[in-house]
């Protein structure tokens, strides 16, 4: 083989080489590459808070669901999350229940208790 034809054998080697190496290096870097992360899906919406007269009829409902309270026909009014309780019971304990069955309803935040007790 002439020097030429050694020379040009060593060129074609380092190519080809130069190829593989390359090669090797695009494939490590592509396997290594940071995984793509899909977005998490949104939690659910929280539903919607009541209105006001929704509100005061979700609350004139939970007070007429308990016998006791419910014979006094009490009048409930709302505005935004604030619910008012308005007229009279016999007894004091019979206000505070009224009450507390009123902060219980879902959506109501503070509640105005002018529930007059006759005792």
């Amino acid at each position: 083989m002439t020097e030429s034809g050694i020379k040009m054998n060593t060129t074609k080697t380092r190519l080809g080489l130069t190829a593989c190496l390359l090669t090797a290096i695009l494939a490590t870097a592509c396997a290594s590459a940071p995984e793509q992360k899909t977005a998490a899906p949104a939690p659910a919406a929280a539903p919607a808070p009541l209105k006001d007269e929704a509100l005061a009829k979700a609350v004139k409902t939970a007070l007429d669901a308990d016998a006791d309270i419910a014979r006094f026909d009490l009048k409930v009014s709302g505005k935004g999350e604030d619910v008012t309780i308005e007229g009279a019971t016999d007894t004091g304990v019979q206000m505070a229940q009224a009450g507390m069955i009123a902060e219980k309803v879902p959506g109501v935040r503070y509640v105005m208790n002018n529930i007059q007790p006759r005792d």
